[in-house]
């Protein structure tokens, strides 16, 4: 009897092996692994399943994921789910057209929901990592892997305007702050390394600087290349006169996130700029005619070196930038340095 028992018991073990090995394996396209993260919030509809994980490996970034095959839901349809300090957060499909989700709750357990992709053939998906003002083209990013605890990103943003002003100046060149702008792109296109809250962004970027002087005298250029400031015509109006240069720059940004759920980050560090154009322009009217003037070849300082700094939340932020160095050669009489300020999004 024992012996027919451990027989039966046998064959069953043997079926059983026989149809897991014979069974397909079920494959998993991983969307996210995190070690940890702040949050999670699922939000599941009977067409659409959105999901939020914030603070991604306690960093700044946050992960996004929307699936659906509509967008137009009934509030009645939907349930919630929310966990907060959670770990080993994995979310994946599966090739059995399943949306999976499993994390560990600060509480040690392990959760874990399953959900059936609704329409596979005829659905949209959009996932998305970083911030989620970025999301809506404030910034662009491409993540292009991460080593241990090091991120790495394909970047470009930094989009600046501001106001521009010159320091030890001739007083007669009566430069105007407030009239005198500066427009940059900081990054067309970098890298930035993330570790923690803290970050080493570089790149290729442009700048354009107006130097705009209102009082009395305009600024010339002679033959010997100097420029000097000259007094306008008599009975001549509407006065404006200004230096223009152009840049392209190479900023090394160190960063720091902090604050909740460190939205707040300081970035600074220097810009190299290879200022590759220079003109003067001046406007002035005579009678009832309008003249504009441009002189090329101003002679700029072909490299310069800026401080640049800029305090920002998410991806609205304010920079300075100080440029130490002359803007234009010694042998154009002219010398002046500049600094600047404004408004900067998401460098």
């Amino acid at each position: 009897m024992t012996r027919h028992i451990i027989i039966t018991a046998l064959c069953f073990i043997a079926t059983a092996f026989t149809a897991l090995a014979s069974a397909p394996v079920e494959r998993v396209d991983t969307l996210l692994f995190s070690p940890k993260a702040s949050a999670i919030a699922i939000s599941r509809y009977r067409t659409n399943t959105t999901i939020a994980v914030s603070n991604v490996d306690g960093s700044a970034d946050n992960f996004y994921y929307q699936t659906g095959s509509s967008t137009r839901v009934r509030s009645d349809e939907r349930s919630k789910i929310n966990y907060t300090d959670i770990t080993n957060v994995l979310i994946a499909e599966t090739d059995t057209k399943r949306l999976l989700v499993q994390f560990t709750t600060d509480k040690n357990h392990n959760v874990e929901y399953t959900y059936d992709l609704p329409d596979p053939d005829n659905r949209y998906v959009k996932t998305f990592l970083g911030d989620k003002s970025s999301d809506f083209g404030i910034q662009l990013g491409v993540n292009l892997g991460k080593s241990g605890g090091t991120r790495w990103d394909l970047v470009s943003g930094g989009w600046g305007a501001g106001w521009v002003g010159t320091l030890d100046c001739d007083p007669s060149m009566d430069a105007s702050m407030w009239k005198s702008d500066e427009f940059t792109w900081a990054v067309v296109l970098g890298v930035r390394m993330t570790h923690g809250p803290h970050s080493l962004t570089a790149g290729l970027g442009i700048d354009w600087r107006n130097y705009v002087t209102t009082g009395d005298r305009y600024l010339h250029k002679d033959e010997e290349g100097r420029i000097t400031l000259m007094p306008y015509e008599e009975g001549s109006s509407r006065h404006r006169s200004r230096i223009q240069t152009f840049s392209l720059q190479i900023p090394v940004l160190y960063g720091i996130s902090f604050g909740g759920r460190r939205n707040f980050q300081f970035l600074a560090g220097p810009v190299l700029n290879f200022n590759t154009g220079g003109n003067i322009k001046t406007q002035y009217r005579l009678g009832s005619n309008d003249y504009s003037i441009k002189t090329r070849r101003i002679h700029q300082k072909p490299v310069t070196v800026d401080m640049m700094a800029e305090i920002k939340y998410k991806s609205v932020g304010i920079y300075v930038r100080y440029a130490p160095m002359e803007v234009l050669k010694s042998s154009t009489g002219l010398g002046f340095k500049s600094i600047s300020t404004g408004i900067m999004l998401g460098l």
